[in-house]
């Protein structure tokens, strides 16, 4: 009897003790905390105190994926996300956002040496909405970030110099040497056909010896008058090479996210492995090829990250940049652009104004010009062979025509192909989340491993990297469908364009 009084006196004071400080703790499995729709695999309890919730402070920082940092001198909390800096005071309760002071709404609880801190306020001073659900006992977490769940964070600089493809385009052909060589080409080019014109004043133009003199003359007007098109020429292949560099680049970010990631996983997954093998679970040979694959992607990480550095450099010298900056050029990646398009009219426009059958028209008609102006005494043998080189390039100029419509039409087909395959990568990327949740529960319960956890995570940042994949590979075919001249190798003319 004194035992139980004993037990009813503790249990009573206890419960004082706890309901004077209206502070409680859920059960993990009780509660979940969802950020972007990903269920959180919380490690420790979740605490109520007066009616907010608190977490621990290292718990939800992991989870925002914020940095951080313990002060043990000052007894403060620093947390570092984007452009924001969170410190945290646990004895004045006192907090500072980016050097501007703000009270907290709830002071800080330590219970057994952990900080717990309040979850709605440390999001919202990060930017990011917080939603109860008290029916479903469900804290929902939105970050405001962008199209991805993990690839933003790992694929993104937050130092680059932000340049549209626009911008980035007019920028490497204000720098270019090859357009203003033209232009001093084309000033020689007028130079020469003048002086030529000079020699022959006066004279019969239907001298034989003149004849050869004209033709030059004709050619070197026809290269003057052609400047235009040549200046386009080689505007757009300066366009192509900053579409293709920065689309280099951002696959070459996108496979050193993935493989930092996949190391990071393989790393832990690696020291179960120790363990198992230890306790006779495992192989030696399993556990020798899981290091050698992760000697594997280290090296490759590091072949990546030099290439990276040789990309960058050369995009930056196109642009004229010092090396020490970072280009981001965003591409024009719309998939609804190709909806807007109707093939057959867009063909019919495009075969006849492409900028390949342009110059071959031209070529045609200066063949046709000459022939018209042979002299009487032009020999037989000089007037067939400028009747067969009207003909091939009668023939060239039709051929050319049958493969820009075929060139437009494969590219379209391909664009629409990349249009639906970003359909259904998003909803593999639905799956993979969907697939996520299920392993994060079960986590939560006790039946799978934090393994098991980071693998699915690792499954969603795959997906993600295909779908920014499609993007690049997309913005590329978009730019090369609109100029049909550029993609499957180069075309010649008679001017040597």
């Amino acid at each position: 009897m004194k035992k139980n009084l004993k037990k009813f006196i503790i249990c009573t004071a206890l419960s004082t003790v706890f309901l004077s400080n209206s502070v409680y703790a859920y059960d993990k499995k009780d509660v979940s905390v969802n950020i972007n729709n990903m269920l959180q695999p919380v490690k420790s309890n979740i605490i109520n105190k007066d009616g907010y919730t608190l977490v621990a402070f290292r718990d939800l920082f992991e989870m925002l994926d914020a940095k951080v940092d313990w002060n043990d001198v000052k007894r403060e909390i620093t947390a570092k996300k984007d452009d924001k800096i969170l410190i945290i005071n646990i004895d004045t309760n006192k907090a500072k956002l980016n050097d501007k002071y703000i009270d907290m709404p709830i002071s800080v609880e330590i219970i057994d040496g952990t900080t717990f801190v309040p979850l709605r306020f440390v999001c919202e001073a990060f930017g990011m909405k917080v939603n109860w659900d008290g029916e479903k006992q469900k804290i929902s977490i939105d970050t405001n970030k962008g199209e991805y769940i993990y690839l933003d964070d790992l694929y993104t600089q937050d130092n680059a110099k932000v340049l549209s493809q626009e911008e980035a385009v007019k920028t490497a052909q204000s720098k270019s040497s090859n357009i203003r060589n033209l232009n001093d080409a084309i000033e020689y080019t007028k130079k020469v056909s003048f002086e030529l014109s000079n020699q022959i004043v006066g004279q019969n133009y239907y001298d034989p010896t003149i004849e050869p003199i004209l033709r030059n003359i004709n050619n070197l007007n026809a290269q003057v008058q052609d400047k235009d098109i040549n200046q386009k020429i080689i505007e757009d292949s300066i366009e192509l090479s900053v579409i293709s560099a920065a689309a280099n680049i951002k696959t070459t970010k996108l496979n050193i996210a993935v493989l930092e990631k996949t190391i990071e996983v393989n790393e832990k997954n690696i020291q179960a492995l120790e363990l198992k093998y230890k306790y006779g679970m495992i192989s030696e040979n399993d556990l020798k090829q899981a290091k050698d694959n992760q000697k594997s992607n280290k090296l490759n990480l590091e072949a990546l990250k030099n290439s990276l550095n040789t990309q960058q450099k050369s995009l930056n010298n196109l642009l004229d940049y010092d090396d020490n900056v970072n280009i981001d050029i965003k591409l024009n990646d719309d998939f609804s652009a190709i909806d807007k398009i109707d093939i057959d009219s867009y063909i019919t426009r495009n075969k006849e104004g492409d900028i390949s059958i342009q110059l071959l028209k031209k070529d045609l008609k200066r063949l046709e010009d000459i022939r018209e102006h042979y002299s009487h005494t032009s020999s037989d043998e000089d007037k067939i062979k400028a009747d067969n080189d009207i003909k091939a390039a009668q023939r060239k100029l039709a051929d050319a025509k049958i493969d820009i419509e075929n060139k437009i039409r494969s590219n379209y087909d391909n664009l629409l192909k990349m249009r639906d395959a970003d359909k259904n990568l998003k909803l593999e990327l639905n799956k993979a989340i969907d697939n996520y949740n299920t392993v994060a529960a079960n986590y939560i319960s006790g039946n799978a491993t934090l393994n098991q956890v980071e693998q699915a995570e690792l499954a969603i940042l795959n997906v993600e990297k295909q779908i920014e994949q499609n993007k690049i590979n997309y913005s590329i075919a978009l730019y090369t469908f609109e100029k049909p001249y550029l993609s499957g190798g180069s075309f010649t003319s008679s001017q040597g364009a």
